[in-house]
């Protein structure tokens, strides 16, 4: 990764995939609930969902990983150069992939992360599922923003998640 981008301290990490009413939106909560310090999560869409998916807001909150905050938005507030600019990119999703474009201000880290959900797998089952498979994906992409950006790793305590 590299270290160009956001100059106010704090690193900030997007996650996008199709519609941010669930994947996007797990791995949002997952990366808060790390506690990083000077990292902030967000998380957008392609096409975003009307709504979040409620067995996903749920299953968050029965996990310990809160889901305050958590809302499909579009990716392109997120390009805005108004805005701060956005450290990290994390596609999720073969579809988030092919079509995100690059166009975000600043030199953004991309990263890919191929990941699909079984979809005889829904309600709070699915949702604890995607967590489970979501969640060593969010931990090396933590173990990357401390060593890249010098970052003092969080202390571990109780993993919610697990």
């Amino acid at each position: 990764m590299k270290t160009v981008g956001n100059q106010t301290g704090t690193k900030s990490v997007l996650f996008v995939c199709t519609d941010n009413a669930r994947h996007s939106l797990i791995a949002e909560a997952l990366l808060r609930a790390q506690l990083v310090p000077g990292v902030r999560a967000f998380s957008a869409g392609l096409d975003p969902a009307d709504k979040a998916d409620s067995f996903a807001l749920s299953a968050l909150t029965l996990a310990g990983l809160g889901n305050e905050g958590l809302w499909p938005k579009h990716w392109d507030g997120f390009a805005d150069p108004k805005r701060p600019i956005v450290d990290v990119v994390v596609m999720i999703g073969e579809d988030a992939v092919a079509n995100l474009p690059r166009t975000f201000p600043g030199e953004p880290e991309y990263v890919e992360w191929s990941f699909t959900s079984n979809e005889d797998l829904r309600f709070h089952r699915g949702v604890w599922r995607d967590i489970q498979m979501l969640k060593p994906y969010v931990d090396e992409l933590v173990d990357s923003l401390c060593g890249t950006f010098g970052i003092q790793p969080p202390k571990v305590t109780a993993d919610a998640a697990e």
